[in-house]
């Protein structure tokens, strides 16, 4: 390669990049346009979106009230037969508990 190829060279190169630059600035400059063209629509469709929630949240609450009873007649049908198991826990824990005194004190 001569010196002038080299030459050559590096200013396609710096032209490519000055080109990328300025099409990455000519894009983003349009993306901003475009975003505050469509800002509004995008409030509009918070707005519809609010009010949709507004409507649906007594739905939601109902049946948040009917999984919470199911899920209860679930937990109640797990207690009933785990109740004698955590009677006897209760009834082996107040035995060890009954008794405050040291093992290694000395009995008087």
């Amino acid at each position: 390669m001569e010196a002038r190829d080299v030459v050559e060279l590096v200013i396609l190169v710096a032209l490519a990049f000055a080109a990328v630059v300025v099409f990455g600035v000519l894009a983003s400059v349009f993306g901003l346009v475009m975003w505050l063209v469509f800002l509004p629509f995008r409030i509009l469709g918070w707005l519809f979106n609010g009010i949709a929630l507004l409507f649906a949240l007594p739905f939601l609450a109902v049946f948040g009230v009917i999984a919470a009873l199911a899920v209860g007649a679930g937990l109640i049908m797990f207690l009933i037969p785990f109740f004698p198991i955590a009677l006897v826990a209760l009834g082996a824990w107040w035995l060890v508990r009954r008794n405050r005194r040291s093992v290694a004190a000395p009995a008087h």
